[in-house]
């Protein structure tokens, strides 16, 4: 007998209806949050520059729409039609604060900016308020894909709440992380040195704005978050390079040439001293630093006063022969830096502290910012001493150090008096000095109440660190509108936009200040014995594109040119100087220590003296530099060559510019490694002078 056939089966494979309607409803919304981002990061370049955009961050927005389409639809019908505008008001929120924020300060916010906050909202408020009046239309544009989106999520088909339902959504966030890691893989074709999208989103040293114009501002926030809550493993020293010495041309033989060193300090011997592997990679590399030479100018103002200025907001275009003569006539007299750059876009500290420290402060998106943070505050208990109030001190010469604002505000009341300076004063408190105004407040009526302190001793060291260059320049600013009037009358017929005659009307007030302080040291008879400097603590980014250039006279590019400022180094008695190296804040600290004949070790400095003969940098704060042979733009990795390098074949030039690249980085790491480890005590503990 036959066996009996079982009948065939056919097992139906096919997606069942419902969940394949959920699908292609989930893709709709996944498709619908793409669009959004896409939308508005493409508003916010409009703020920041389509002339840095790189399209990297287009392979970054399907992982984020992902994971945000995956955080709706959880719910019933009735809820979802709520949640799903609520989750797209999560990235119009943060859009739209990354936007005010660069319409007030020219530049976007890090994760780690987010503990400013309360001090901020204190201290800014008014510029907030300010902002979001002429941010209007392009917060009502920001809105559009919110709306929209509330529609959508009305009209859509109906997301029934099924048991099968969190299964997709867990699949989503699944995918969510392999199309982030694919989009990170995509990033490696294009390399990983400096300056490519790869280094640009897993650099620790990279800053906000050069990473967000690569992969974008929120891939970057999620990067910087992700720093902030599981920290990283790369090192800092694993980017502290031990260059090559450049040849170096000697100096006249007549002149002391011998190296500004410590006498005493051998490198070698010091890192015998310490099992300390951070501090004797640091004595590796600074043995490795080719010091600079004395020179004709060393010791040139020895017994000068030294009056030392960090300008609010302070550019060149501050600078009128008309509406600021004093200002103009300290700026084309004494020595004279025509390619000086101010390394900074915004945040005070950072400049302040370049400027009084000579060495660079942390600007990367891993830096620890804020009021009270930041490379400055965070320097308060570590040990300095080239700080110019330390340095003058030790000779017995009292140092004073002045700021028109709070004295909390980035702990200047500690950061200060570590430098060295034995009398501060701050707006208001016992010892304090008080004004007219509060933000910001007066240069003249600080100027009025601090030269008193010191103007009838014998020798004497002033700090000021100036405040009424602040912005907004318009009529919230109350030292703007005080001068206002003053100010178009002596312009007269000269056509500039509001925003850039109240830039003048702020610094009519240091004018002022500055002219009362001249003044004074004339009378006292000390004018012709005495150094001024000032340069500004950054570019003024209150002032929008077009009334920088009606200022300038000429548009201006922004990745060199906006940053090429002034550095006022008058001396009384000394005529003019002129000096074409370029040259940045941190260099004017060894300048100023060469020039007074103080003994300091020029290798822990990443400064440079600008009258020595080495090898002379500008940075600026994104590791872009200008040598006198090539402009290097490290956000695009590209380089320009000037007339300079016209000798150079194509091989010396690839060596230099790698020499140069290695060289800045080494400087910039290396002074974030001397704060760090208190290298400077762990030398001066250890240094026996030489007999």
């Amino acid at each position: 007998m036959a066996a009996k056939r079982r009948p065939i089966v056919k097992k139906n494979w096919a997606i069942p209806a419902d969940i394949k309607a959920e699908l292609i409803t989930n893709l709709k919304y996944f498709a619908m949050y793409a669009i959004a981002l896409l939308f508005w990061e493409l508003l916010l370049k409009t703020h920041t520059g389509f002339e840095d955009i790189s399209f990297f961050f287009l392979l970054f927005i399907p992982a984020e729409a992902m994971f945000l389409s995956a955080l709706t639809g959880w719910l019933k019908p009735k809820f979802n039609r709520i949640t799903t505008p609520i989750v797209m008001l999560l990235p119009f929120a943060y859009y739209v604060s990354q936007l005010v924020y660069f319409r007030i300060f020219g530049s976007l916010f890090s994760v780690s900016m987010v503990g400013l906050g309360t001090d901020a909202m204190e201290d800014f408020g008014w510029a907030l308020k300010d902002t979001l009046k002429e941010s209007v239309l392009w917060i009502i544009v920001c809105l559009i894909p919110v709306i929209l989106c509330a529609a959508f999520s009305y009209f859509a088909p109906k997301r029934y709440f099924k048991k099968f339902r969190p299964m997709l959504h867990l699949f989503s966030l699944l995918k969510t992380v392999i199309l982030w890691l694919l989009a990170v893989v995509l990033l490696l074709p294009f390399g990983t040195k400096d300056g490519t999208p790869y280094a640009a989103y897993s650099s620790s040293f990279v800053d906000t704005d050069t990473a967000s114009s690569q992969i974008g501002a929120l891939t970057n926030s999620i990067v910087e978050l992700g720093y902030r809550l599981f920290g990283t493993t790369e090192k800092k020293e694993d980017d502290l390079l031990v260059v090559p010495n450049a040849p170096i041309t000697p100096v006249e033989p007549e002149i002391d040439s011998s190296p500004n060193v410590l006498s005493g300090l051998d490198f070698a011997a010091l890192k015998s001293k310490t099992d300390d592997k951070d501090k004797q990679q640091l004595c590796d590399y600074f043995a490795s630093v080719t010091p600079t030479n004395k020179n004709e100018y060393t010791g040139k103002l020895k017994d000068y006063n030294l009056i030392y200025i960090c300008a609010e907001s302070f550019c060149t275009y501050a600078i009128d022969p008309a509406v600021t003569p004093t200002l103009y006539k300290l700026s084309h007299e004494g020595i004279k830096l025509n390619n000086f750059y101010n390394s900074f876009k915004n945040t005070t500290t950072n400049g302040e502290y370049a400027l009084m420290t000579g060495l660079w402060a942390d600007v990367s998106r891993d830096a620890d910012c804020g009021a009270a943070n930041g490379s400055f505050p965070q320097s308060k208990d570590k040990y300095i001493p080239y700080g110019l109030g330390n340095m003058f001190e030790s000779t017995g010469v009292k140092a004073y150090a002045y700021h028109n604002f709070a004295g909390y505000y980035y702990s200047r009341n500690k950061t200060h008096p570590n430098l060295g300076y034995t009398t501060t004063r701050f707006l208001g408190g016992k010892n304090g000095m008080h004004f007219t105004t509060s933000w910001p407040s007066s240069d003249f009526e600080m100027m009025e109440q601090s030269i008193p302190d010191f103007i009838n001793n014998e020798r004497f060291h002033a700090y000021y660190m100036t405040f009424s260059g602040h912005g907004p320049y318009s009529d919230a600013n109350p030292i703007a509108v005080r001068n206002l009037k003053t100010v178009r009358e002596i312009l007269g017929d000269r056509d500039l936009p509001d925003k850039a005659v109240y830039y003048l009307a702020a610094n009519y007030e240091l004018e002022k200040a500055m002219t009362y302080l001249m003044d004074e040291l004339q009378k006292a008879g000390k004018l012709d014995k005495t150094m001024i400097v000032i340069a500004g603590d950054h570019h003024p980014y209150y002032l929008n594109d077009s009334s920088f250039n009606a200022l300038v006279g000429e548009k201006v590019e922004q990745n060199f040119d906006k940053f090429k400022s002034t550095c006022i180094m008058w001396a009384g008695g000394i005529g003019t100087v002129e000096v074409d190296v370029p040259c940045c804040n941190i260099d004017i600290l060894p300048t100023v220590l060469n020039l007074f004949g103080f003994e300091y070790d020029s290798r822990l400095l990443p400064g440079t003296d600008v009258f020595s003969k080495n090898e002379h940098i500008a940075m600026l704060y994104n590791k872009t530099f200008v040598t006198d042979k090539v402009k290097y733009n490290a956000q695009k990795a590209t380089a320009e060559w000037l007339p300079a390098a016209s000798g150079m074949n194509d091989a010396q030039k690839e060596t230099y510019l790698t020499y140069c690249i290695n060289l800045t980085k080494s400087r910039y790491t290396s002074s974030l490694q001397l704060m760090s480890e208190d290298f400077y005590k762990f030398v001066y503990d250890n240094v026996k002078p030489a007999n």
